[in-house]
């Protein structure tokens, strides 16, 4: 599929205007995006701007949180399962758990905060109590962050709940195509709380660790302001 032909059908979904969610809850609206450009992958081939390309969809003005990548090899102090059962919390379902959002030098509801090792170029992950959870390179993240997403197609939409089906509804009518992902920036964004480390795990009844990966997460009206080039295409 070529940048032309991927505007035509952007222009097409922005003339339908707004077209109910395909699915509930945050997920709703990128899923949406997927169906209504046919695609069955979270990411795009364009050829005549060099190859794979990232695709987010994202709710204007909206607080939330969107996903950059997943990265926890070789980053934690403990066991996982120890780590769950120390500093988790039992969930609605009785299961024990650590879904837990942290931002930067901003101690959580679950008494974890994000501390920066300038020096050492870490970011570390403590407890309140003094324990050292985790440890994440910082050259690691960023190199993360730019190999992920060097390039990314952003799709901004309108949201609006239907009236009559009660269900969210979105339309697509901006659309920017991002290159170049700047670390400066990256790590300008972290530091002003900007981005989260979103940790998502939690103990099966069997006692096994389920691990759906610790997100780096950003909100969604600033993930324009990674990038030095940004170009416009809706």
């Amino acid at each position: 599929m070529t940048l032309q032909e991927i505007q035509r059908q952007l222009l097409r979904l922005k003339e339908k205007g707004f077209v109910p969610s395909r699915r509930r809850g945050a997920t709703g609206i990128g899923h949406t995006l997927e169906q209504e450009l046919n695609l069955t992958e979270s990411n795009l081939s364009i050829p005549d701007i060099g190859g794979r390309i990232e695709l987010k969809a994202t709710r204007k003005n909206s607080n939330s949180l969107i996903t950059l990548f997943t990265f926890n090899r070789s980053v934690w102090h403990r066991d996982k399962k120890e780590i769950i059962e120390n500093y988790g919390y039992l969930d609605e379902t009785n299961r024990q758990s650590l879904y837990s959002t942290i931002f930067y030098a901003q101690q959580n509801p679950h008494n974890l905060k994000l501390e920066l090792d300038k020096s050492n170029h870490t970011v570390h992950l403590p407890h309140h109590s003094g324990a050292l959870l985790a440890t994440w390179s910082i050259y690691t993240i960023v190199g993360k962050f730019i190999s992920k997403l060097e390039r990314l197609l952003v799709v901004l939409a309108d949201s609006q709940t239907n009236e009559i089906s009660g269900g969210e509804e979105f339309l697509f009518n901006e659309a920017y195509l991002l290159e170049n992902p700047l670390p400066d920036n990256f790590l300008t964004a972290f530091e002003n709380s900007q981005i989260a480390i979103d940790l998502r795990m939690h103990l099966k009844t069997s006692g096994v660790v389920r691990n759906h990966g610790t997100a780096f997460r950003i909100k969604e009206r600033d993930i324009i302001d990674l990038y030095a080039d940004r170009r416009k295409i809706l």
